[in-house]
């Protein structure tokens, strides 16, 4: 049996992209009964639509929480490449190209997973870097997946435990004592195995996946009423004419018909607080009450929320480039969509939710705050600098990342068009208008941790390298991570039921939270009705918002 291990070279900027430590380079064995989830930079996992075997059913990249039949594949070798076999309907289905897509057939399409891990059609059409992760035939703590137990394993769970970078399948190859959680306490107890001490590991438990990827349901809007009203009117002319002695009389009736429709669109109707689910509710409640109002993470009339308001349904950035790094024009022309896209994951929460009127908000990057303004290769005319507001800046009490040199300067846009500088003075003009404004910087420090970073209704802090990993869409969680604080929202870094813990009995919805770092990749659905719940809990606060 020939077993080729194709993914050994995967270069350390493709696994930078997909957001995992170097286990993901693990070998491919072909001809094998080992299943695979084969899992893009952007986190999300080759699955069937709709979860259920079927000729044509389409296949592409999903969320995934866990491995099920659907989104788990086998490798076959043949003379010509490799088949890719769904594990649905007892491996009935192959994966093949149709009309440039991906999707089931009882016929094998033909693929190759070349050495940068790019799945290839026979057509040659690249779909995607793949890492394939093993979900079947697992040993606990073999992390690289090369039979054996030892300090390498060792080495990988500690990066992933200290970066907060492990999936569930490999969460399930790390958690030595079967707690559900990753830490320090699984990298003791493999530490203590491979010393030989008396101690037993825990069975290796791959989560079932309980994302099944469903189509996306067709908008529907309410149908406009259109009334016609028409309108008759008659008039009556009555003429005589006297001839001679004898006089004649003509009634001439005129009919005017005049119609007009109104058309009238149904009035929106919004979820309210009688929607929340009951289920969620406990939690919301407890986080509000104990973590949001305690700590008055909303009463401060600057978050996200009253800025999008304040600027009706608009976003302004500057983005703070405290790094000697350069910036290509397409990179910068990529940062804009970058924060919008997350900017709008949360906004998509509230739309149609009481009362909030912004179904999407425009963002803008309207100016860059450089210490130099040659890193900006090829800029443009229309392109606003900031390159003489610079200041002198201590990174005492900064985290590196212990390769660069953090500056010891750092560039800033004029306050006066700072919404954060002037946001409690309502009489406050802007120079040029509120579209000169800037809500927020989107701040890029050379030097800080790759991983990680802060945020609040000021911006969104996170190293240069970071933001720059993020331009192709992957890893922007940790972006939207900060930008919920800006709403509000807190971190989760202590205990169940503690003053800086999580809700007792955790995060509903089984997705944990965004917010709580390391436990989810993406904004949850929990996530997504808590910040639901805040804006119910202030939106008719005296004065705040526009209505």
């Amino acid at each position: 049996m020939k077993k080729q291990r194709i993914l050994a070279s995967l270069t350390a900027a493709a696994l930078a992209a997909a957001s995992l430590p170097a286990v993901a380079a693990s070998s491919v064995e072909y001809n094998t009964w080992t299943g695979y989830v084969l899992r893009n930079a952007a986190g999300n996992c080759l699955s069937v639509l709709g979860g259920s075997e079927g000729e044509g059913a389409q296949v592409d990249f999903y969320l995934a929480d866990g491995a099920a039949p659907y989104n788990t594949w086998y490798f076959t070798e043949t003379d010509t490449g490799i088949t890719v076999k769904s594990a649905l309907s007892q491996g009935e289905y192959y994966l093949k190209e149709m009309d440039g897509m991906l999707a089931l057939s009882k016929t094998a399409g033909k693929f190759t997973l070349s050495e940068d891990g790019t799945l290839l059609g026979a057509s040659g059409k690249a779909y995607d870097i793949v890492v394939p992760e093993p979900v079947t035939n697992l040993r606990m703590g073999d992390w690289n997946h090369d039979g054996a137990v030892d300090g390498m394993d060792l080495t990988l769970l500690r990066q992933a435990v200290q970066d907060h970078t492990a999936d569930f399948a490999q969460q399930a190859v790390g958690d030595t004592n079967g707690d559900g959680v990753l830490n320090g306490a699984d990298i003791q107890l493999l530490q203590q195995y491979l010393l030989g001490e008396d101690v037993t590991m825990a069975e290796v438990h791959v989560p079932e996946c309980s994302i099944v990827p469903m189509p996306n349901p067709p908008e529907t809007t309410e149908p406009a009423v259109t009334e016609t009203t028409t309108t008759t009117e008659t008039t009556t002319t009555t003429t005589t004419t006297t001839m001679g002695t004898a006089a004649a009389t003509e009634t001439t009736a005129v009919t005017e018909t005049t119609t007009v429709t109104t058309t009238t669109e149904a009035p929106r109707q919004d979820l309210t607080m009688a929607d929340f689910p009951s289920d969620y509710t406990y939690a919301a409640d407890w986080i509000w009450n104990n973590r949001i109002a305690a700590e008055k993470s909303t009463e401060r009339r600057n978050t996200i929320f009253d800025q999008i308001d304040a600027g009706n349904g608009t976003i302004n950035y500057v983005v703070r480039w405290q790094s000697y790094r350069t910036l290509t024009l397409e990179q910068r022309q990529q940062f804009e969509k970058l924060v919008s896209d997350c900017i709008n994951g949360w906004n998509d929460w509230l739309k149609g939710w009481d009362g909030w009127k912004y179904d999407h908000v425009d963002v803008k990057i309207v100016g860059w705050a450089v210490l130099d303004k040659s890193v900006l290769l090829d800029l443009q005319p229309d392109e606003v600098v900031y390159d003489n507001l610079i200041s002198d800046y201590d990174s005492t009490y900064d985290t590196s990342n212990g390769v660069d040199t953090i500056p010891d300067k750092l560039p800033s846009a004029p306050s006066e068009i700072s919404r954060f500088d002037h946001f409690f003075d309502s009489s406050y003009s802007y120079p040029g208008g509120l579209d000169k404004r800037f809500d927020m910087y989107l701040w890029g420090t050379q030097g800080f941790p790759n991983i990680g970073g802060c945020g609040g209704d000021w911006g969104q802090r996170l190293s240069d390298t970071a933001y720059l990993n993020m331009l192709d869409g992957s890893g922007i969680h940790v972006l939207e991570h900060e930008i919920g604080h800006g709403f509000g929202m807190t971190d989760f870094y202590g205990g169940e039921g503690e003053s800086n813990g999580f809700p007792p009995g955790g995060f509903p919805g089984g997705e944990n939270s965004l917010m709580m770092a390391g436990s989810a990749m993406k904004i949850t659905d929990f996530d997504g009705w808590m910040l639901r719940y805040m804006w119910s809990k202030i939106k008719d606060e005296d004065g705040r918002f526009s209505k």
